[in-house]
């Protein structure tokens, strides 16, 4: 696949061919796997690589190609970026041929008021995720909303919305789940039928960009010249972290210490109160990670600080809560708990179990506290001014101003 034409033009990749015989018919047209631990198939970007096969895992009926009124049945499939760039997968397609038996006699073609109602008669169901965790949901409409032909206007797949749109690092993969389904209401005009379906994804080159899409950084003021950090309860905090470089101001001159702070947020503050370098290279996770964050997220999720979610997605834009800030810190400044202390806090059997152990060693090491009314509100989301005040304690900076 030649480079400067990808870039032209959206490459066309071939996915699967499966089989689809409505009502009676037995015939044996493929076989299947009983695999569900890795997927049915396996394609490759270049496909000299790839395993083709059925997508079904089921056995059964389908195993022989029969379909019927209500029938559902999935199958797995992993597409593999084994390409020089990143890409960009925009546009689901499927070409479908139909035949109609006529005794034992297949004749090949049929009307095209027989095919769009074929078509429209097949429910596809598409998620996104990593095996066995299909959690986002890009397609669920019917095959003809899909239909691709590349000569015809009508048939020109189905673009996906900006966020359902993915990229696919060079040397990493995504896994799809079909889910497939006769309509319970299908009617015998469909008996007889076999569709040949080949499913196809337009995908076209999508390079990470030489220079990160880092935000403006601020010349930083004097002071006081942040107009939403004097007075504030954290503003020497925060002062002393801008002084050691570890935060910086919003081009309008801002902190906004009371907003809450996301998890991509997060990585860049902890990364660069730890002094890590920004780490190049693909994340391992395969939702789309901010430029200006990528390097940190890709340093702290190395150092053990950050841990994604079980479907390899990193959430960058997600909020942060107190219970998950106080476990990232905790890893983060190697504090680990010396004395099984019992903890005060009114709402402590609120706290996850897996970040119990976390809260009270921050709590032992003098660098969480609770608020005034002894709880500790776990669930809610941190602000940046808490975060900010946790790190600089961390960091022995809090001394500076006490």
């Amino acid at each position: 696949m030649p480079k400067n034409q990808v870039k032209k033009t959206a490459s066309i990749l071939l996915l699967a061919t499966i089989i689809f015989t409505s009502f009676f018919y037995m015939g044996n047209q493929f076989a299947y796997s009983d695999n569900i631990i890795e997927p049915d198939i396996t394609l490759y970007v270049h496909g000299e690589k790839s395993n083709g096969g059925p997508i079904f895992h089921q056995s059964g009926d389908i195993g022989n190609g029969l379909w019927a009124p209500g029938i559902s049945h999935s199958g797995t499939m992993r597409i593999y970026n084994n390409y020089s760039e990143r890409i960009k997968v925009s546009n689901l397609g499927l070409r479908m041929k139909l035949e109609q038996f006529q005794g034992q006699e297949l004749r090949i073609g049929v009307d095209k008021e027989i095919y769009e109602l074929f078509a429209k008669n097949m429910k596809l169901t598409i998620k996104r995720g990593t095996m066995l965790v299909f959690t986002n949901t890009v397609y669920d409409k019917s095959f003809y909303e899909m239909l691709y032909d590349r000569n015809d206007e009508n048939y020109k797949g189905y673009d996906l919305s900006p966020a359902d749109k993915f990229n696919i690092n060079s040397n990493d993969y995504i896994d799809l789940e079909y889910t497939v389904a006769m309509d319970k209401n299908a009617g015998n005009e469909l008996q007889g039928l076999k569709a040949t379906v080949d499913f196809i994804i337009n995908s076209q080159e999508n390079p990470e960009p030489k220079e990160p899409d880092k935000p403006h950084k601020p010349e930083l003021p004097e002071k006081d010249e942040f107009v939403d950090v004097g007075g504030h309860w954290a503003h020497d905090c925060i002062l002393t972290l801008i002084k050691h470089g570890i935060i910086q101001g919003y081009p309008d001159g801002t902190i906004r210490p009371d907003n809450y702070i996301t998890r991509a947020e997060t990585a860049v503050l902890v990364g660069k109160a730890l002094g890590l370098e920004e780490e190049k290279g693909s994340t391992g996770y395969i939702d789309l990670i901010p430029g200006w964050a990528k390097g940190y997220i890709k340093s702290t999720t190395t150092n053990n600080i950050f841990t994604g979610y079980p479907n390899k997605t990193f959430k960058p834009n997600k909020n942060i809560t107190r219970e998950e800030m106080t476990a990232v810190l905790m890893r983060a400044f190697d504090k680990a708990l010396e004395n099984d202390i019992e903890l005060s806090f009114t709402d402590k059997e609120s706290i996850g179990n897996w970040a119990l152990a976390h809260v009270k060693a921050g709590v032992e090491h003098k660098v969480i506290e609770g608020y005034p009314d002894n709880t500790f509100k776990p669930k809610n989301n941190i602000t940046r001014a808490e975060a900010f005040t946790i790190i600089c304690k961390l960091l022995g900076y809090h001394q500076e101003h006490e």
